[in-house]
């Protein structure tokens, strides 16, 4: 699992213990020069590290898969672009391809010529309201842990020039070559995200040139759809994706798979049952 520019596990931690309660093996690893607190590496350093582990990971398991969220979810693409053998199952969460959506500052197309401009490298994007979540008690703890830590479960409290400029050159690379990803791939992506607009996942799931691929909308959500209103689902459909793409791939089904309940379709299903079951 890959979390995004600049931050650390702590944004996948709710993911990654459904899935190791599903009976997966989760591994989040720590690039340097991508996460937090350390100093920005070039956007190849962190395809390498990131190659590195998958390398070992494929040494030890016989089954593979990758979980990227935002920028995350583009090294994770830049990983599947360079397998000579397809991962097992990819899962593109709220995919950074773009910086375009409503709550992005007016000034971010500055970044985009930036390199020559004086103040550029002095520069910090920093973490604003919404924060990513929709949910108004989630940004109120967001809010609270970036005062006091610098970092909470939505990412960093900001972003330097360097970061920001490599992930830029990452995600031109990953741009140009969409159409290599050939491996079973969901794509999760809130119509309301503030950071990237979905037209972004859209045009990813027409490029990439997989047989078996999703596309699932979610209109509760923010930008970090791994801690907001409907994490819940989130964390239902990666499963049940994993779990769909492990069992077709071995000899014998390791995975029973439940019919998909989320709290929306639970609470749904409680009303039908009072309406036709009144105490």
């Amino acid at each position: 699992m890959l979390h995004g520019l600049g931050a650390n596990a702590l944004e996948l931690q709710r993911l990654s213990k459904q899935l190791q309660e599903d009976g997966f093996s989760v591994v989040i690893p720590h690039l340097d020069g991508y996460a937090f607190q350390t100093t920005a590496q070039p956007w190849k350093q962190w395809v390498e590290q990131a190659q590195t582990e998958l390398t070992h990971l494929q040494k030890k398991y016989s089954s593979v898969s990758v979980v990227g969220l935002s920028m995350g979810a583009v090294l994770a693409m830049a990983l599947a672009q360079r397998q000579s053998t397809p991962l097992s199952a990819l899962v593109l969460l709220s995919a950074s391809l773009a910086y375009d959506g409503w709550g992005m500052p007016w000034y971010r197309p500055l970044l985009d010529i930036s390199s020559w401009l004086p103040f550029a490298k002095r520069y910090r994007m920093p973490e604003s309201e919404p924060f990513g979540v929709k949910n108004e008690e989630m940004r109120s703890a967001i809010k609270h842990a970036l005062k006091s830590k610098q970092i909470s479960e939505s990412g960093v409290d900001a972003l330097g020039y360097d970061l920001i400029k490599e992930g830029q050159h990452l995600i031109s690379e990953v741009r140009a070559n969409m159409q290599l990803i050939d491996c079973p791939t969901l794509i999760i992506h809130s119509v309301d995200d503030e950071v990237v607009h979905v037209r972004n996942a859209e045009w990813a799931y027409r490029k990439i040139r997989s047989v078996e691929k999703e596309m699932i909308y979610l209109g509760d959500s923010y930008h970090m759809i791994t801690i907001d209103n409907e994490r819940e689902t989130v964390n239902q459909e990666t499963s049940r994706f994993l779990k769909k793409t492990v069992n077709s791939q071995q000899e014998k089904p390791v995975f029973e798979i439940a019919p998909m309940k989320s709290a929306q379709i639970r609470r749904l299903l409680r009303k039908i049952q009072a309406q036709l079951f009144p105490q």
